[in-house]
């Protein structure tokens, strides 16, 4: 795929993956248009029978954002104000504010310097009377180590609602992510593996239930569990969301097989100990390379070399959530040395499925030699 001419490497092209889609998708318009069926319509169900099936679920519910994904998901989990919910501290803002927005209290502990993930170690140690929930993050579509956290969830009666919007095509022993826990969110936002034209959201249910729950919440319904009722709103997924994701869908293998052609041009050139690890790599884990971070000490520095060669990079999680102000609606358990570590150190390096390979092979190089 031939990317638009551009002075600079940027961190995304959202148009040149759309080149190839455009009639397809503008067809799809005019018929919605012509249909008057804009919202839960046609190209909705169609989109979430296809998402139950390429994640293994037994259904899934196409929601306003992946944001409000997470509300929905958490609430037909059952947290209720006053619950803990456990999570990390290394993630997108919207974690923390879905736990919050339900008058619950997130609870961070610490994640895994290998893979930044949350650290399945020091989940016991988090949990009280009041704890309700798990959400772990597979962050940078890295998969989490699901196995312990389920047995830590099965242990003390807990569910787990996995937050993978940046885990679409990410793979753990085999299954999608998506196929673990009692539900799991994905966000379409336009920079997503599986990208929308806008916002847009999923929940993936492994019980029909809780997708029907899911459905009336969505659409202004109320829905009483565990002795709380809980109240309806706006979250509803339009048709020309939809019928765009589809579209993208039924190209993803080959974009993110762009991807995984990067990441091997990166991991070429960078040394192991400097970009993520992923235990039992030959049991199944699959990374979809979302993002694609380097651990550095000198990070302002190896940013203004790759700036000087005309390369955009980023930082995330800089600070961490617990440094949020919303942090003090929340509680943290144990040290969380390594979530800080990632906030100083981690840098994100270009990857999307328009960058050719020639400037991967560009960029591998300067930050390889910086490592030298």
């Amino acid at each position: 795929m031939e990317p638009r001419p551009n002075a600079r490497t940027g961190r995304y092209d959202l148009v040149t993956p759309m080149i190839p889609c455009k009639d397809e998708i503008m067809a799809g318009i005019e018929k919605i248009l012509m249909t008057g069926s804009y919202i839960l319509g046609p190209e909705v169900a169609g989109l979430e029978a296809e998402m139950a099936d390429d994640c293994g679920t037994a259904d899934s519910v196409g929601v306003a954002s992946g944001s409000s994904a997470l509300f929905v998901a958490l609430a037909v989990a059952g947290v209720r104000p006053g619950d803990e919910v456990i999570t990390t501290p290394y993630t997108f803002d919207a974690t923390m504010e879905a736990i919050v927005l339900l008058d619950a209290v997130p609870v961070f502990v610490d994640i895994c310097p290998e893979d930044l993930n949350l650290d399945p170690d020091k989940l016991a140690a988090a949990i009280t009377d009041k704890t309700r929930a798990i959400v772990p993050v597979h962050i940078f579509g890295a998969p989490c180590d699901m196995d312990r956290i389920e047995a830590v969830a099965d242990e003390h009666g807990l569910e787990i609602v996995a937050d993978m919007a940046q885990g679409y095509g990410t793979l753990y022993k085999g299954k999608s992510c998506g196929a673990w826990g009692r539900m799991s969110t994905i966000s379409f936002y336009p920079t997503k593996n599986l990208p929308g034209i806008g916002d847009g959201g999923l929940v993936l249910c492994r019980d029909r239930e809780d997708a029907e729950r899911i459905r009336r919440l969505r659409g202004h319904q109320t829905v009483r569990m565990n002795d709380h009722l809980y109240s309806g709103w706006n979250s509803r997924l339009d048709e020309i969301q939809a019928l765009a994701i589809r579209v993208r869908r039924a190209r993803f293998a080959d974009e993110q097989a762009d991807r995984q052609r990067i990441a091997a041009v990166y991991d070429a050139n960078i040394p192991a100990e400097n970009r993520v690890r992923m235990p039992d790599q030959g049991r199944g884990m699959v990374t979809a390379h979302h993002q694609y971070w380097v651990r550095c000490r000198d990070r302002t520095a190896l940013a203004a070399e790759l700036d000087a060669a005309g390369v955009d990079v980023a930082i995330y999680y800089d600070p961490p959530l617990h440094r949020h102000e919303l942090a003090e609606y929340c509680r943290v358990s144990g040290e969380l040395t390594e979530a800080e570590r990632a906030g100083r150190e981690i840098l994100i390096l270009p990857i999307h499925a328009a960058l050719p390979f020639t400037e991967a092979e560009r960029i591998g190089a300067i930050v390889g030699r910086h490592f030298a």
